[in-house]
């Protein structure tokens, strides 16, 4: 045991040291050395190697010699390798990970995708790496504001340039279909966005055909008071979506990049329906030929009249949503409300966000009261 502890150890001293040569050869013969293994600080030897640029051969080496690109460790360095690449802003690592097969949708213990973390940190090339590996659409389009009246005068005066993107969420439950956001920038220099809108609680209206300047109208049906105090108490438990940087904006309305350029604007439609650019699909939606995109995003678009309203959850449980179950759980919005607090009583979430509220000493998302304990509830 200990003759396999040191060759551990070794191991990490030549990931330190960059020695490629060195962790080919500790390989090569055959000692044994897990590529898994964990130092004291809970890190893989190619989570050491994505927190530094310097490292990004011994990363390469270490990705040919089979090492995971998807293994997730938690605590302190909590995250796969690619959270870790993104949070030290490593353009090159993080298309390395991507290129093979990183999973850049993977939620770390603080509920953030690497996006999330490169958003949160302000590192624009990062940020952009990755949206153009898992965006369904991008482009540059015109966003109209301002009032009405005036955009029917000089619509061209009204309206500004901005990049925009459609990608999927982040998921603590990979089995379930994907979620989109309809995410928009200022500039490609921004790493933090203008708008984020979720487009499984939106409406899109679609282009006339008969307008002299097509334009695409989204509305978040979400926004309703109780919703926006439900994201703001999310934002205050978890972070996880970092609602508090959003631009509580109701309603978008956007504009192909060129007057009257429809293909462009129909991309775009499709994107917000689950469906990618055909000359660019994403990679994470490269599967084989018998899966549909249907199968794997799952982006009800808001019929229109929608309120949008939501009803917190209680202990009562009167409710089912259309799954059968009672409702989503109001810290991820993935999973179902499925687990009570105890002794408030309040059913607000999944057994597995509840449980990390609890670690954390947060209280009920509901009422703030301690949570002693999280129970699983089963209905008939």
């Amino acid at each position: 045991m200990g003759q396999q502890q040191s060759q551990e150890e070794l191991l990490f001293q030549q990931v330190s040291h960059s020695n490629v040569e060195g962790i080919k050869s500790l390989r090569h013969e055959g000692a044994g050395v897990g590529l898994e293994c964990v130092d004291k600080e809970g890190r893989t030897p190619l989570i050491l190697a994505c927190t530094q640029s310097k490292l990004y051969d011994v990363a390469e080496t270490l990705v040919e010699l089979g090492s995971n690109v998807n293994a997730y460790r938690s605590g302190s360095n909590a995250g796969t390798p690619l959270h870790h690449a993104a949070n030290r802003g490593l353009e090159k690592t993080v298309k390395l990970l991507l290129s093979h097969g990183a999973n850049p949708l993977v939620l770390n213990d603080g509920f953030n995708t690497p996006l999330d973390v490169a958003r949160a940190k302000g590192y624009s090339n990062v940020v952009r790496a990755i949206e153009s590996h898992i965006c369904l659409f991008s482009g540059w389009m015109r966003e109209f504001y301002g009032p009405s009246f005036l955009e029917m005068v000089a619509p061209q005066l009204l309206s500004r340039r901005v990049w925009v993107v459609v990608v999927p969420t982040g998921s603590r439950n990979p089995a379930k279909p994907i979620k989109l956001e309809l995410v928009v920038y200022a500039s490609l220099e921004d790493a933090q966005p203008r708008t984020v809108m979720p487009l499984w609680k939106a409406n899109l209206e679609e282009p006339k055909s008969d307008q002299s300047d097509a334009s695409v109208s989204i509305v978040d049906n979400s926004k309703s008071p109780m919703r926006r105090r439900a994201r703001i108490r999310r934002a205050y438990i978890s972070h996880a979506r970092r609602w508090a940087q959003v631009d509580w904006q109701i309603r978008l309305k956007l504009a192909a990049a060129t007057k009257g350029d429809m293909q462009q604007l129909n991309w775009f439609c499709e994107a917000c329906k689950g469906f990618p650019q055909p000359m660019n699909p994403p990679m994470f939606l490269q599967t084989s030929q018998s899966t549909t995109y249907e199968t794997i995003i799952s982006n009800e678009l808001t019929p229109p009249g929608h309120d949008g309203s939501i009803h917190y959850p209680s202990g009562k449980c009167e409710s089912k949503d259309d799954t059968g179950g009672y409702g989503e759980c109001v810290i991820c919005v993935d999973a179902s409300s499925e687990a009570v607090c105890v002794p408030c009583g309040h059913v607000a979430g999944c057994v597995s966000c509840l449980k990390e509220i609890q670690n954390k000493k947060l209280g009920c998302p509901v009422c703030r009261a301690n949570i002693d304990q999280v129970i699983k509830l089963y209905h008939v």
